[in-house]
Parts: C-alpha cells; sequence; structure tokens
C-alpha cells in the first residue's frame, strides 16, 4: 500500500484523537479547517492552486496557499502558489482604478462630477439621452448608460474613441446615465483614458503614484512597475476542459520572464510614444492589475476606507425588485458604489456579513477581495483556474462558483471565529 499525504494525515489525526482524546484536536481549530479545505480543494484537481489571506485590524492572521503557480500544464518548470504570488487579479482591479481616481480627485486634478462627453471625439453621446451629462463617477459606478461591446480594448497605437459603435448604449429605460446599473468593463477603459487626458499621465503610472506606491505593494497594472524577480515567481492563469489537460490562459512564460509591461501594441509601434490619454484601454484598468493576494486584502480596506469611496451618495446604486433599475445578472449585483461591490448582511455570501469590495473572474480565475466594516477585518481568495465544473454557480449565492466555494467556507469560519 502506498501512503500519500491525505491518507497520512488521516492517520496521524486518527491517533491523535486516540492518544489525546481529552485535547482539541488540532486539525479542528478554524486554521486548520481552512487550511484543509483550500488543500483538498487543489487535491481535488478542479484548480491548478488556491489561497486565503484573512487580515484583522489591520494583521494578517491567516494566510495558506497550495498548487502550483506556474507548470501545471507543463508550460515551465514548477513554481509553488504562495500568499505573495502576483497574478491577474481580473475585476479586483477595479478598486485600484476608482481608488486612484478618488485620490486624484481630493488633489483636484480630475472632476468626479464633470460632465466628461466632450472629452472624446466623437463625443461621447448617448442618442437616446442626448442632454443628458455622463460622469468620471458615473463610469466607475456603472451607471453610464454603456454596455460592453464584443471588444473593449484597442491595441496601440489605436484610439479609445475607434471602439465607439451605437450598439455600445443600454436600450432599457432605466439606462440613462446617472440611474440605472449595468456592469461595463468598457466604462473602465474610458475612465483610463480620461484620467490620462486630465494628468498627461499614463495611467499606469498614476495608479503607482497615487494608491500601489502609497499602498506599499509590490504590484502593477500589466506588469508595470512589479519587480523582476517577483514576476518571475508569479501565477499563470489556467482552464481546462473535462477530460483535458490545463491550458494556458494568460501571463505564460513569454509574459513572466518580460521586463516591459505585458501591453497590446501593433508591430512596429512603441510603447515610448504612446500619448497619454489615446487609449485608455492600454493597460487594462478594468481587470490588469498584477497583485497577490496578500497585496489584495490590503488594497480593499484602502478601497473601503478612503473617505468618499463607499458614502458617494450619488454612485451609489441599489437594486428595486419593485421597479427593476439595472442589470443584476442574476443576482450577482444587488448594491455598487464608487468602484466597490456591497453584500449587505442580508444578502452576502457569508450570511450576516457586511462586505464591500469587488469579485474577479477572467482566463480561468476566480477571485475576490472585501472588507468586513463591522469586524474590521479583510478576506482575499484565488483559484488560479478552473476545470469543469469549477466555474458552475454554486446553490448558496450568485457570486460562488464551485471551485471558490471552498475558500468562501473557509473564510466564513475564520471570520467566525474573531
Amino acid at each position: 500500500m502506498t501512503l500519500n499525504r491525505r491518507v497520512l494525515m488521516t492517520g496521524l489525526a486518527g491517533l491523535t484523537l486516540t492518544a489525546c482524546a481529552h485535547r482539541p484536536d488540532p486539525l479542528r481549530t478554524p486554521a486548520a479547517s481552512a487550511r484543509r479545505r483550500i488543500e483538498d480543494l487543489v487535491y481535488s484537481a478542479m484548480v491548478p492552486a488556491a489561497g486565503l489571506v484573512v487580515r484583522h485590524r489591520g494583521e494578517v492572521i491567516f494566510a495558506h496557499a497550495d498548487g502550483l503557480a506556474q507548470g501545471a500544464a507543463g508550460e515551465a518548470d514548477a513554481v509553488p502558489f504562495t500568499p505573495q504570488t502576483p497574478m491577474r487579479v481580473a475585476s479586483v482591479s477595479k478598486m485600484a482604478t476608482a481608488l486612484t481616481a478618488q485620490r486624484l480627485a481630493e488633489k483636484g486634478e480630475v472632476d468626479l462630477d464633470a460632465d466628461i462627453r466632450d472629452s472624446f471625439t466623437p463625443a461621447l453621446i448617448n442618442a437616446a439621452y442626448p442632454n443628458i451629462p455622463i460622469t468620471l463617477g458615473h463610469l466607475l459606478g456603472h451607471r453610464s448608460g454603456l454596455r460592453d461591446p464584443d471588444v473593449y480594448w484597442m491595441a496601440a497605437p489605436g484610439r479609445t474613441e475607434d471602439l465607439f459603435t451605437p450598439g455600445m448604449w443600454s436600450p432599457e429605460w432605466w439606462s440613462l446615465p446617472g440611474v440605472g446599473f449595468r456592469y461595463c468593463n468598457f466604462g473602465y477603459g474610458l475612465a483610463g483614458a480620461l484620467l490620462e487626458k486630465q494628468t498627461g499621465e499614463r495611467f499606469d503610472h498614476l495608479a503607482a503614484r497615487e494608491v500601489i506606491g502609497p499602498l506599499g505593494l509590490d504590484a502593477g497594472f500589466n506588469w508595470s512597475g512589479v519587480s523582476r524577480g517577483k514576476r518571475r515567481k508569479a501565477a499563470t492563469l489556467y482552464s481546462r476542459e473535462a477530460e483535458g489537460s490545463w491550458q494556458v490562459e494568460a501571463d505564460g512564460p513569454a509574459n513572466l520572464k518580460g521586463r516591459d509591461p505585458a501591453i497590446l501594441i501593433d508591430e512596429g509601434a512603441r510603447l515610448a510614444d504612446y500619448i497619454p490619454g489615446t487609449n485608455g484601454t492600454l493597460f487594462s484598468p478594468q481587470g490588469g492589475l498584477r497583485a497577490s493576494l496578500e497585496d489584495m486584502a490590503i488594497l480593499a480596506r484602502a478601497a473601503a476606507s478612503v473617505p468618499g469611496t463607499i458614502s458617494r451618495p450619488l454612485e451609489q446604486w441599489i437594486y428595486n425588485p419593485a421597479r427593476p433599475n439595472g442589470d443584476t445578472d442574476e443576482g450577482y449585483f444587488t448594491d455598487f458604489g464608487f468602484g466597490v461591490q456591497w453584500h449587505l448582511p442580508g444578502n452576502s455570501p457569508i450570511p450576516g456579513t457586511w462586505l464591500i469590495g469587488h469579485h474577479g473572474e477572467a482566463y480561468g480565475l476566480y477571485s475576490g477581495a472585501f472588507h468586513a466594516p463591522a469586524l474590521d477585518a479583510e478576506i482575499a481568495f484565488a483559484v488560479t483556474g478552473t476545470s469543469v465544473p469549477g466555474g458552475d454557480r454554486s446553490t448558496h449565492h450568485p457570486v460562488i462558483v464551485k471551485a471558490s466555494e471552498p475558500l468562501w467556507a473557509a473564510a466564513a469560519t475564520l471570520l467566525a471565529a474573531l
């Protein structure tokens, strides 16, 4: 008989219970239970790597990860996944983008409430509501009247405006700017362009100066500013079909060994020639942040704590089931603030716990980073790839999938112990 790790741990647990029945079982503590959930998730082969970080009163009280950051598809030598491993965190990035705008606004460098329609050529005019202003705050709160076109990114030296189409406007009555909610990645590309136009600086540099640097993070949009050593040990994102092998979806070996930002750029074009404000999608403000689990937790605390970020009444949207005023994506969104999603206690993935933060889903990754105000705590989690049926929605809550369910359960156990 071959003893694998799980069999060995089970045997040891049994011995402990027999010999020390009068003592608390160390495998039943909240931290041990959380570690076991993470490890079992990886051993199930549903994901190549998974991890969770929990902070309380600004200090890390739990950090555990398992699996491979690189090498799951045989594309590189094996690199372990840790709480310090950076990865593309998908829409968790939006907190950093909104926080950048907030801090620039506090300095008077941008105006969150100014009409921005004439900042673009052609102007950003909704033909159904040509006289209603659109603001940067509307873009960051997903209340601009926009919806995602089929493609919402542009390679340099293309222009953001090259993506404009008549079909990018939502048709519903509630889609007039400033009223209804529809989650829109393209709006963050436009926001990136506006921040560049109004400051004359590249978006990646603005985010580094206003948010990433002050928070002390070795992170950056599309790898801009991330130290070379950390980038080389970063996580690749994967997907896997039924009965298949892992396939690289994002940040394969070429990207992780690179020195320059990983951007879409036409052959012959140079980043050095880029004019800020011409292509707000270049550094993926909607989802291109590369950061670790520990970084994500720090970012969630900052995004939920800065005055105005969670208390701008003009940007707060709450779904009204009596008279639907937005697209909830089948219950995924019910309350959204300034660049942050709210889960109120009565409708939270962790029942009874108010959460402020953001989810991320892209290229096989499922992630999340949230601040729990009543507990003065944060959680940050991720799986770096999913196989069938890992992406299937859980019955517990619309934001949970099978692959992230054990991480939500582990987080709930740890927060309950505070």
